[in-house]
């Protein structure tokens, strides 16, 4: 099973920072809060797209000290 996601940051702010994602067009949001880095889609959906973006977007971040601008995610 084939899955492609993209992801861009939307908005951020000393709480949470929030994506939008999904393919052909991103028209889902999710949402992150920092200190817990607890995570969920605003559609309340937790699917395959959701949860390959919200992995990704973490596995960015851990890299770094800021929260990634845009990605994507394909198997």
């Amino acid at each position: 099973m084939a899955i492609l996601v993209d992801f861009e940051l939307v908005r951020e702010d000393s709480r949470e920072v929030e994506y939008t994602f999904g393919y052909p067009t991103k028209d889902r949001l999710l949402v992150i809060q920092k200190e817990s880095r607890q995570g969920r889609p605003l559609d309340g959906t937790e699917d395959m797209q959701y949860r390959k973006a919200f992995g990704k977007i973490l596995r960015m971040q851990a890299d770094g000290t800021t929260w990634p601008a845009g990605g994507s995610y394909a198997a």
